[in-house]
């Protein structure tokens, strides 16, 4: 694995000072928004797998075991696969703040980016204080999107894009620091 300075180094533009360097914590699996996703994950993927046994064993029509697969497929992923999906995005974002930026680069290439100065910037602390997520400049639909983000459900976004935010970092001090030598 690289460190995470050498993905970043390459992209800051002339005169960019580099701040701050971090990752997403891949232990922290559950957000806020999977007070709603859970059960509806388990309610999605429990009526599709009962429509799918009953369409084998009692209807036996073609029709209807075919149009049930999507549904418990998506009801697997709902369920299981959205935190496969989450943990390796994870492993594989950097997160910098920049004297001028905030940017987040997803693999080798992907690189979404926001400036940081006369934006808004929301700051969500988790109730240990262990972790930190800083979401920067304006949310789509009033947030409405924002919603799936960092949910592993993201992929359902429909091209609307995502704003530029850090999340579950776990070096609160060292971005809160990096946020207020920004700000000056």
């Amino acid at each position: 694995m690289t460190d995470p300075r050498n993905r970043i180094l390459p992209k800051l533009g002339t005169g960019e000072q580099l701040l701050w360097v971090g990752e997403p914590d891949p232990k922290v699996h559950f957000t806020a928004a999977d007070a709603f996703f859970v059960p509806f994950s388990i309610l999605w993927g429990g009526f599709a797998i009962v429509w799918e046994v009953a369409a084998i064993t009692v209807v036996r029509q073609p029709l209807f075991i075919i149009w049930g697969i999507p549904f418990v497929l998506v009801g697997l992923y709902f369920i299981f696969g959205r935190f496969i999906v989450k943990k390796r995005r994870k492993l594989a974002t950097v997160y910098a703040l920049t004297s001028s930026r905030a940017i987040v680069c997803h693999g080798e290439r992907s690189i979404s980016d926001s400036p940081i100065v006369g934006i808004p910037t929301k700051v969500d602390m988790t109730k240990d204080g262990r972790h930190i997520s800083v979401t920067f400049g304006y949310q789509s639909f009033g947030g409405l999107l924002s919603l799936y983000q960092n949910t592993g459900m993201d992929v359902f976004r429909l091209g609307m894009g995502q704003t530029v935010a850090f999340y579950d970092v776990e070096d609160v001090e060292g971005l809160t620091a990096a946020m207020e030598q920004a700000r000056v």
